[in-house]
């Protein structure tokens, strides 16, 4: 039996604004992430703002996670580097941004997305810039980067790639998109220029609980990248 490889995808989002000053619970998560802050971090430490990242609805690509797997969606996020533009450093020397931690699942125009948050240090030497360029809106969307093993079809449940359907064509009635089947990890979120999913935007505060691009895909060891402007 072959084993196929993890397929590598990364998906869009707007960035929303969420709090300037942090939370002693803030504080408390970020010190108890994988591989913690070496110096333990206070409130006066950090910059922290929030982003929709991913939802239960059909992104520009035809595919879309499902609505039972973004807690684990979210949990995977806990950690994870935030970039900017996808500038993996071991290939650009480039280091991490920020890093991703706590957050939530929102409800917004009815449909559900991970809303995790991000932190990172007021000492660094751009930290000033990252936090004006956010809350400019110049830098306005993120991106999750993310591994999954099958890309299920919504017709017949087979791999997309091996069966007779197509991504957005009518079967009786219903069009074809594929699932994020057997999420594995996420690899990182980077902060970029355009999303792939409906139904974002930006927020002036964060929304409680209770209120509540860029394509690279793996196959078979070959990559395949492309760029898009998906419909809002």
């Amino acid at each position: 039996m072959i084993t196929k490889p993890p397929i590598h995808q990364a998906l869009h989002a707007p960035i929303i604004l969420a709090l300037d000053v942090p939370s002693p619970r803030d504080i408390e998560v970020i010190n108890s992430l994988p591989n913690p802050p070496l110096s333990p971090l206070t409130l006066d430490h950090i910059y922290i703002r929030q982003c929709r990242l991913a939802g239960d609805t059909v992104d520009a690509w035809g595919g879309c996670f499902r609505h039972d797997d973004l807690p684990k969606l979210l949990q995977l996020s806990q950690g994870a580097p935030a970039l900017i533009g996808h500038s993996y450093w071991w290939l650009r020397q480039l280091p991490p941004v920020a890093r991703f931690f706590g957050g939530s699942i929102q409800e917004h125009r009815g449909a559900s997305y991970i809303v995790p948050k991000f932190y990172w240090p007021r000492k660094h030497s751009q930290a000033e810039d990252l936090k004006t360029l956010i809350d400019a809106s110049i830098i306005n969307e993120a991106s999750i980067a993310f591994t999954f093993t099958a890309a299920s079809c919504s017709i017949c449940g087979e791999d997309i790639r091996e069966c007779t359907h197509e991504v957005g064509k009518d079967y009786d009635g219903k069009s074809c998109f594929y699932w994020y089947d057997g999420i594995i990890k996420v690899l990182e979120g980077s902060f970029v220029y355009r999303g792939a999913e409906p139904g974002t935007g930006f927020l002036e505060k964060p929304v409680s609980p209770e209120q509540s691009g860029w394509l690279h895909l793996t196959i078979n060891g070959i990559d395949y990248v492309a760029t898009k402007t998906p419909d809002k």
